[in-house]
């Protein structure tokens, strides 16, 4: 397992492509974790472009988890843009002592609209594991990723670009029915999201 993994990485390191730029791309941050909140989750987002507001619900199946998505946030030239997309997940490795922390992969499709559309397919895998802290819930987890971005519009010609991105995540939890969610993507997306899961699940 952890030569898989090893390969991945590498596999990812290879690759890095250019920024999405002004357009609005739809999952960054991705805030899909192994252990992630089930449910409702509402956030006040910067997905790299400007301040929004994100929704995201998602699925609590014991295997693959669907994940749906839908914002609104600040464009260029004091326009709005809108975005939104469908994520998936699985189990690759549960922890144990030979590897401390949970696995999976994770992947979907989506899109940003606004003066042009950007069209994005992440691959990747998610690294995290949830423990109990001083009766407080702590789930951290890392994603790195690779992303396909396919941008259309009629002033600027399509083109398709491959880029590497790093997402880091903690959902945070003091009671059964909340949690505090917190993302940020580094790498060719530099997006930030804040918010709350309703209800939070451990």
């Amino acid at each position: 397992m952890k030569m898989r993994i090893s390969g991945l990485f590498v596999a990812l390191s290879l690759f890095m492509g250019a920024p999405a730029g002004a357009q609005v791309p739809w999952e960054s941050p991705l805030l899909v974790g192994p252990g992630s909140p089930g449910g409702w989750s509402v956030f006040l987002a910067d997905p790299g472009s400007g301040l929004g507001v994100l929704a995201h619900w998602h699925g609590r199946a014991e295997r693959t988890r669907l994940g749906l998505r839908f914002g609104v946030a600040e464009a260029p030239r004091d326009k709005m843009a809108v975005f939104g997309g469908a994520d998936l997940s699985g189990p690759l490795h549960a922890h144990s002592r030979d590897f401390p922390l949970d696995v999976i992969w994770v992947t979907g499709v989506g899109l940003g609209a606004g003066d042009h559309t950007l069209v994005s397919v992440p691959l990747g895998i998610s690294l995290g594991r949830a423990f109990m802290a001083d009766g407080a819930w702590i789930h951290p987890h890392v994603s790195p990723r690779l992303v396909v971005d396919a941008r259309m519009g009629r002033d600027r010609g399509d083109d398709l670009d491959l880029g590497l991105v790093i997402d880091l995540g903690v959902d945070l939890a003091f009671a059964q029915n909340w949690a505090i969610r917190f993302g940020a993507s580094l790498g060719d997306r530099s997006g930030v999201a804040v918010g709350l899961a309703f209800p939070g699940r451990r």
